[in-house]
């Protein structure tokens, strides 16, 4: 017999809910549990980020700079000191190679 799609009798799982606890309505949260509830969640957070951080570390490919920050992408500045002056080459065309290039000897080979 199949009870795929069917759902028991009333009376079958009847039995396990108590009329009392139905009908009672949950309390208002206090500040004190408010604060309990959020030192929890905390709790559980740094739990977790230890445990998370520990497997890390075991990891053979670890190393200590990944768990830094990330760097600013951008340089920051304040202008309290004045304007910022930025001043260039005329030139360089910004194509210049770091090292110069290697050329031959000059001597002719004829």
């Amino acid at each position: 017999m199949q009870t795929q799609g069917r759902q028991p009798k009333g009376g079958d799982y009847g039995f396990l809910r108590a009329g009392s606890v139905a009908s009672a309505k949950p309390k208002a949260l206090t500040a004190t549990d408010v604060e309990f509830i959020a030192r929890m969640d905390g709790d559980t957070e740094e739990r977790r980020r230890t445990a998370f951080i520990s497997m890390l570390k075991k990891d053979p490919r670890f190393r200590p700079s990944m768990l830094e920050p990330p760097k600013s992408k951008f340089q920051t500045v304040t202008v309290t000191g004045g304007p910022v002056i930025k001043t260039h080459q005329s030139n360089k065309t910004g194509r210049e190679t770091r090292r110069p290039y290697q050329w031959g000897p000059l001597g002719g080979f004829y």
